[in-house]
């Protein structure tokens, strides 16, 4: 049975009150033996985690064809989610990814937007955390404020061009009113790597791929939830510090446009009882994230209001140059 309830001020997770073994789920006349499940990241990142947690799950519980991760990297997300985009909606291939699709459209990095895919279920959000390398003269908001006010442009901050994790260092900077050297990489694994060479100073990261690095190798900043994180308990967030940045990475599920409805509703039942697999639920409690279930009625609304959300920031922060 799933509960739904408020956590974090304005987040609405979905937890397990009672896990039972699911019933094989019989899938539908898929002309495929293998379904695959597209990452457009690197393996080690959280969307890489998120998948194959989810794909594990779902695999115990499937009476039809295994569904198997793949990553494909490259420009930002971009090489593997129009992979998708362009295949088949026969319910053989599937996408794991976040708002990043929304800000690829908004800034002339990709052609299409959410519009090119059939939402299916919408799993769970994870606040995002700013970190430095500790070797940096700041260990928060007030101090990297400071620091980049009295030294214009010494502030290297990576982010995946065009993903989510841009629009989060563009609000953050205009937040703290300095302004950043913001360059690229292909996901948060090739951020988190950066940052602890010292190429970059600052990063945006999730708790699963930095937290074990806190107190020495990175110092976290803040934490951009509505609320402390009770795995990192002594980062404050970005609130506490006088900054109003609440931001979190929301992935889910997604076929190409025009998947059938016995498609669609078939992965939402596969993943609805994916996410109350007890490893799942653990493992992402372990690490931050927020299991917030929805199908794909619900889970297309969220992409459209998203999506206007997303284009008014654009707007505001005159980045918005989509292709004609």
């Amino acid at each position: 049975m799933l509960e739904r309830r408020h956590l974090a001020g304005s987040i609405v997770a979905i937890v397990a009150t009672a896990i039972v073994p699911a019933a094989a789920t019989a899938a539908p006349d898929l002309p495929c033996s293998t379904v695959r499940v597209v990452v457009p990241f690197g393996a080690g990142g959280g969307s890489d985690f998120q998948a194959r947690l989810l794909v594990d799950a779902a695999n115990r519980i499937v009476d039809g064809p295994q569904l198997q991760v793949v990553n494909i990297t490259g420009q930002s997300g971009n090489r593997g989610t129009r992979e998708v985009a362009n295949a088949d909606p026969d319910g053989c291939t599937l996408l794991y990814h976040h708002a990043g699709i929304l800000s690829s459209y908004l800034t002339g990095r990709a052609p299409f937007t959410w519009e090119a895919f059939t939402p299916v279920a919408m799993i769970a959000g994870e606040p995002s955390l700013f970190a430095a390398n500790a070797s940096e003269n700041y260990s928060n908001l007030e101090e990297l404020a400071a620091y980049g006010e009295e030294n214009p442009g010494a502030i290297t901050a990576a982010v995946s061009i065009g993903s989510d994790s841009h629009f989060f260092m563009l609000q953050l900077q205009d937040a703290l009113g300095v302004r950043f050297n913001i360059v690229g990489y292909d996901g948060t694994a090739e951020r988190v790597t950066a940052l602890l060479s010292g190429v970059i100073q600052i990063t945006q990261v999730t708790e699963q791929t930095a937290a074990q690095y806190f107190g020495n190798q990175l110092t976290p900043l803040a934490f951009a939830g509505e609320e402390r994180s009770d795995r990192v308990p002594d980062v404050p967030t970005a609130k506490e510090q006088g900054y109003d940045v609440v931001l979190s990475t929301t992935r889910g599920f997604l076929l190409p446009a025009g998947a059938s409805d016995e498609v669609t509703d078939y992965y939402d039942g596969v993943f609805e009882a994916a996410v109350q697999d007890e490893t799942v639920t653990a493992e992402f409690d372990k690490r931050g994230i927020v299991i917030d279930y929805r199908g794909p009625e619900a889970y297309r609304d969220w992409w459209q209001e998203a999506f206007e959300r997303w284009k008014a920031l654009a707007i505001d922060l005159e980045i918005y140059t989509p292709r004609q």
